[in-house]
Parts: structure tokens; C-alpha cells; sequence
């Protein structure tokens, strides 16, 4: 995995993990509570070696991404909040690695939550300070509260899966026929 590689998972697990803590609604149905499950399959987007996950300790940071993250297309404040997180997790680049890889940029200790939080704080700062910000967004689907990072080459995603798509086409659909 490349730098450039790390940071898109690193950023997909922010995104990830706001969604968890913030979404009132996903995907048409009211969000449930995280749960350490769900962090953690949120956490396997970049790494296969999990620390121990408590809820209660990615729970604000979680909360913190996603209103950064909701804030947007205004950007100071998203900077403001950012800011903060990377002040609490006391993020400073150092370079590590394990038995057999190379070495790579990490913003905190693996193998902790305050560590995982500082990586994706800088993650997100970096998004931020990049022209590459407007690919963050908001689905529009009604009923879905969920944040997705745009991938699509000429910027037009609308919709945080093809559940919401399909339900918004389902909509509009059965509004033209009635």
C-alpha cells in the first residue's frame, strides 16, 4: 500500500466512523447505536490488526468528524473542529512498521483508539487543505443522513450506495405514474 493508497483508506474510515456517530438516518432507516462490531468493520477498511474497541472511546471523535465533515461546503468551520480533534489526539507524524513491511507514516499509536482518531483527524485535515473537498458530501437521498467520499472521475455521485440510488429512482418512479 502506498502513501496515497493509506490516505484514501485512512480518510474512507474517518468518513466510515463519523457516519456511525453522526448519521440519524442511514440508508432510509433510523441509525442504531454503534456498536464495537461496527467500529471495527469500519476500522478493517485500514488494517487487519485491530486494537481492542471500546465505543465509548472513538465516540467523540466520531461525533467531532462528522459534524467537520457535515459542515461543508463552509470550510472553516470543518478546519476549526479538525483542529481540535488533532489537538486531543496529539497527532504527530512518526514512521513505524511491523515484522516483514516497509516503514509508513502513522499520527498516533495503533493500538489505541486516541491513536486510530489522530490518523483520521489527519486525514481529514488533509482533505481539507487539499481541492479535493468537494468530493466529500452528503447523500441525497431522503432518509440519509450518511457522508460518502466521491470517486467517480467527473464528480457526480449523488447517493452513499445503490440502496439510496435505487430508492430515490423508486420514488421518483411511482410520483411520474400516479
Amino acid at each position: 500500500m502506498d502513501a496515497t493508497d493509506h490516505l484514501k483508506a485512512s480518510l474512507a474510515v474517518a468518513v466510515g466512523l463519523s457516519n456511525l456517530f453522526g448519521a440519524e438516518m442511514r440508508q432510509g432507516r433510523a441509525a442504531n447505536a454503534p456498536t464495537a462490531e461496527a467500529i471495527r468493520e469500519v476500522l478493517l477498511l485500514t488494517t487487519n490488526r485491530l486494537p481492542e474497541v471500546i465505543v465509548d472511546d472513538y465516540a467523540a471523535g466520531g461525533r467531532l468528524l462528522y459534524d467537520a465533515f457535515s459542515s461543508l461546503p463552509d470550510v472553516d468551520p470543518a478546519v476549526d473542529l479538525v483542529n481540535r480533534l488533532l489537538i486531543d489526539t496529539q497527532a504527530a507524524p512518526r514512521l513505524t512498521r511491523r515484522e516483514g513491511t516497509p516503514w509508513h507514516l502513522h499520527f498516533g499509536s495503533p493500538d489505541e483508539a486516541r491513536g486510530w482518531l489522530a490518523e483520521f483527524a489527519t486525514a481529514a485535515a488533509m482533505l481539507l487543505g487539499s481541492d479535493e473537498k468537494e468530493r466529500l458530501r452528503k447523500c441525497e437521498a431522503a432518509r440519509c443522513d450518511n457522508l460518502f467520499l466521491d470517486s467517480t472521475r467527473n464528480r457526480t455521485q449523488r447517493f452513499c450506495s445503490t440502496a439510496c440510488q435505487n430508492r430515490t429512482k423508486v420514488a421518483a418512479h411511482r410520483a411520474r405514474t400516479a
